[in-house]
């Protein structure tokens, strides 16, 4: 969402045990910024092109061998929280444990980007390693990072394609995997096509766009190649046109995404009838629906790492909408998915919760808990 999103401390049967990553498949062993206690979000803008600089060669990298969406369509339920208690107690009043939580790392510079938080120095009650550690069969953490710490110099794009970045990548991966966070989903440079992240947009010119795009493939061989790393990888858009540029005209290529993301919340729309809402929605520039489009044309599940209701006011939000709830869980069912995760905090603009929203609450405990349609997928 383009606005600030800030981490708030407060807010069916057991799912067979999931298979990993798709990078195991062929053994490639080759917005927020979290402060030590908690998680919280900056948005800045980012402006300037990227020169290119000399260049160090990739490490030796081999694709991963495609897996069919139909195999990675889990559909798991996750919620976004830094803190353990919110999760379980989530999952409790789903009727069901979650499948996935997303988190975000810290980008307060290079030391905190490479070691997160949440796995290697987590406060009370935010072991995120730990909740994995605890049941890796049925538990994935969706690990939500920037590309480069605050305040990047206006050229991060191609100094990061050319290899200046590496080592840093390298240690960031190591750390996850020795944690027992090697099979994290990374969404990485989420939201990419907001100018609001000075941390990981994507750029306005189309040589920032492709220095970005290279920057992320070097990104994914370099933290894949790790021994015991299994990541998959998260290529995550914001809904709606921004800059007016196409999913397509961003995508890095299918090689390095796993899955392909949009986050979607109930604002910035004018129709106060729902329907009408979520028709002008579904025509803008990258919508769910458009979304999941590109994604089938390439055989990827798609994801909804952010999505929720957002209160009425300056976003223009729909309130308490069953409707909105039940138009994502249309969407959830109808497409291949890998997880989708509620945003059940009222910062950044959302400026409610699940709590505040009795009807969409009970049409978001039909449709996704224990006994609802559009849960995990029994595999």
């Amino acid at each position: 969402m383009d606005t600030t999103h800030r981490e708030s401390p407060a807010t069916g049967g057991s799912p067979a045990p999931r298979e990993h990553g798709r990078r195991k498949v062929i053994g490639a062993g080759l917005g927020v910024l979290a402060a030590a206690a908690a998680g919280g979000g900056v948005y800045w803008a980012t402006r300037g092109g990227d020169a290119p600089g000399p260049s160090t060669p990739a490490p030796p990298w081999t694709p991963p061998a495609h897996v069919p969406a139909s195999e990675l369509d889990t559909k798991w339920v996750g919620v976004q929280t830094h803190d353990v208690a919110v999760a379980e107690s989530f999952g409790a009043w789903l009727g069901r444990p979650l499948d996935v939580v997303v988190v975000f790392n810290s980008d307060a510079n290079w030391a905190a980007l490479s070691g997160p938080w949440f796995a290697m120095a987590p406060p009370a009650g935010q072991d995120w390693g730990q909740w994995v550690r605890d049941d890796p069969d049925t538990r994935t953490l969706v690990v939500s990072t920037g590309l480069v710490p605050a305040g990047p110099p206006e050229d991060w794009r191609a100094r990061g394609a050319a290899g200046e970045y590496d080592a840093h990548w390298t240690t960031f991966a190591e750390n996850l995997v020795s944690k027992g966070l090697g099979s994290s989903i990374v969404r990485l440079g989420w939201e990419l096509n907001g100018d609001w992240y000075e941390t990981h947009y994507i750029g306005s010119t189309e040589a920032q766009r492709e220095a970005w795009k290279a920057y992320f493939r070097r990104i994914v061989q370099i933290i894949t190649a790790v021994e015991g790393a299994d990541f998959e990888i998260d290529f995550n858009i914001a809904e709606g046109q921004q800059d007016s540029v196409t999913i397509d005209e961003m995508y890095p290529g299918d090689d390095w995404v796993d899955i392909i993301g949009v986050d979607v919340y109930d604002s910035y729309i004018s129709p106060i009838d729902p329907t009408a809402r979520w028709e002008e929605k579904d025509a803008k520039v990258n919508s769910l629906s458009a979304v999941i489009a590109f994604a089938a044309e390439r055989d990827k599940p798609i994801s909804i790492p952010e999505w929720a209701m957002v209160a009425a006011g300056d976003t223009q939000g729909g309130g308490d909408s069953p409707e909105f709830v039940n138009q994502i869980a249309d969407a959830v069912v109808g497409a291949e998915v890998r997880y989708q995760a509620y945003f059940n905090v009222p910062e950044g603009g959302v400026g409610m919760t699940l709590a505040d929203a009795p009807r969409g609450r009970a049409a978001f405990l039909s449709r996704f808990g224990a006994s609802g349609d559009a849960g995990p997928v029994a595999g």
